[in-house]
């Protein structure tokens, strides 16, 4: 006759995160969501004039901003535009 030993190991059960952590989560969750939903339904300001052209190129250099730390060609580019766009519309 054969026996076979197998060697045993004990699992502890798995413990839940807990109701609390988990409706801690979803807060946040929540509140990142609303936060996200609310800025992508803000409008621009609407100016009632139009822009001077020296104005539409100070936007242009702002936004460029953004972009200076993450994608500095890409700023670098904005800058130029927004500098062409000044000197082109001076003389006329």
């Amino acid at each position: 006759m054969s026996s076979h030993i197998l060697p045993s190991q004990s699992f502890r059960p798995a413990r839940g995160a807990g109701v609390g952590r988990a409706l801690g989560d979803l807060a946040l969750a929540t509140a990142r969501l609303t936060e996200a939903l609310l800025s992508s339904l803000r409008r621009p300001v609407r100016h009632n004039r139009r822009l001077s052209v020296i104005e539409e190129a100070n936007e242009l250099r702002q936004f460029a901003a953004a972009y200076r730390r993450t994608d500095p060609g890409f700023a670098s580019d904005l800058m130029a535009a927004a500098d062409r766009h000044e000197l082109r519309n001076e003389k006329a």
